[in-house]
């Protein structure tokens, strides 16, 4: 034990050196949030361009999603190059595509649904978070992620995404970013190579010459803990993409808010995500990532169940809240969970099982929405709300599998443990 942990003093960094790369990697979590969430706004936009119906839209998105399970090669990438060489292919991979869809995305509904699925490949792959597990001491890991990932929360897309649409076009709702995610790339040239994958390099190279490789390396405890955080990824992935898609519509066209109260309620709701990055590391490092797990769940559906139930904003508000909280607790216990030597193996191939809600959610969304929204339909979207806040509640079977803890724990140790 007393040699884990000089191995891991060892591999500390700077102060100033955590301080930046916190700072680029949350520019990175910025840029894949703003991404991400920017649909919600963009929905109504795309819908008018296109001539669709919202279950029209959700269909096309759930086929073009399918896209997004080949996310394990940008994984890959990380451990065989190096976690540098990865977040370069991920950097540009949301931001060309997202540049694209500003330059080209009106022109026809195809070339838009390309660009998209080029683009959802990038989004929520999360690579980000390894440069700061692997060089974070043990006691920081949990509260240097959750900084990162407070930072990505930044709610751009609720303050300027309309503004953007009605001044240059809804595209360019994607495209000014694309051209963001190009300008921090200047960072990239300052960042170092993870101590950890050098100390494992020579074996990486060695073993990971191809993906077929590199997935041997993985052992039944590795899959176990894949299918487990996979499935969980799956719940929170469908859930989320099934609020997001639709919350502008429900709010504006079925509870009848007028856009600017819709606007405000929305800006807040982009906030709270910052206020449960904070406050998830901090009940992750005094109360385990077990209990957080639980907690995120519960305060998930039960926000949702308010959102459909009660119509108030409030719940909107809570549900980000508890929603982004379940992300940062993801982000930081699946990272730790692997051995360096396969950690973007394992994140790609769980990331890759949780693409599945990026099918699913929209699907669920042709099958349950109407063709036309309005407050005759509020009992249809109550139903599709209810089987939301189902989906979240699902990742609490994870118990029945896993219940191991790592708070406190220094990687070298986990990985010890968790063979054992």
């Amino acid at each position: 034990m007393v040699r884990i942990n000089t191995m891991a003093e060892d591999r500390m960094r700077s102060k100033g050196y955590m301080s930046f790369l916190i700072i680029f990697m949350g520019l990175i979590a910025l840029l894949d949030n703003y991404l991400s969430l920017i649909e919600t706004d963009a929905v109504g936009y795309i819908i008018a361009e296109f001539g669709m119906t919202l279950p029209e839209f959700t269909l096309w998105q759930g086929i073009f999603g399918i896209a997004a399970f080949l996310v394990f090669i940008l994984s890959w990438f990380a451990d065989l190059w190096g976690r540098k060489i990865g977040i370069l292919i991920l950097v540009l991979v949301m931001s060309v595509s997202a540049l694209l869809i500003g330059l080209i995305g009106d022109i026809s509904v195809w070339i838009f649904f390309i660009l998209y699925a080029i683009l959802i490949l990038g989004t929520n792959v999360n690579l980000w978070t390894i440069p700061i597990s692997e060089e974070s001491p043990a006691k920081n890991r949990a509260i240097n992620g959750s900084v990162a990932f407070l930072i990505g929360l930044i709610p751009l897309y609720a303050v300027i995404g309309i503004p953007i649409a009605e001044n240059l076009g809804w595209t360019w709702m994607y495209g000014l970013f694309g051209i963001f995610g190009l300008v921090i790339l200047v960072m990239w040239f300052f960042m170092k190579e993870t101590k950890r994958w050098e100390t494992d390099r020579a074996d990486l190279k060695t073993r990971m010459g191809n993906y077929k490789e590199s997935v041997k390396l993985l052992n039944k405890r590795d899959w176990l803990f894949v299918i487990i955080s996979g499935a969980i990824y799956i719940f929170w992935n469908t859930s989320f993409k099934m609020m997001t898609t639709t919350v502008s519509i429900y709010f504006q066209d079925v509870i009848g808010l007028d856009a600017e109260t819709w606007t405000s309620s929305y800006t807040f709701a982009g906030l709270s995500t910052i206020l449960g990055a904070l406050t998830i590391g901090i009940i992750m490092e005094k109360l385990g990532r077990i209990f957080a797990l639980i907690y995120c769940s519960l305060g998930a559906a039960i926000s949702i169940l308010g959102l459909a139930f009660v119509y108030s904003p409030v719940f909107l508000i809570l549900t980000y809240f508890f929603m982004a909280s379940f992300l940062g607790f993801l982000l930081v216990y699946i990272t730790e969970m692997f051995a360096t030597k396969i950690r973007a193996t394992g994140l790609g191939l769980a990331l890759t099982l949780s693409r599945i809600g990026y099918v699913v959610g929209p699907l669920l969304g042709t099958a349950l929405l109407p063709d036309v929204a309005s407050a005759a339909t509020l009992g249809t979207f109550q139903m599709y709300y209810v089987v939301a806040a189902v989906i979240i509640l699902l990742p609490l079977l994870s118990f029945i599998w896993n219940k191991y803890e790592t708070k406190s724990k220094t990687l070298e140790t986990i990985q010890e443990e968790v063979k054992e």
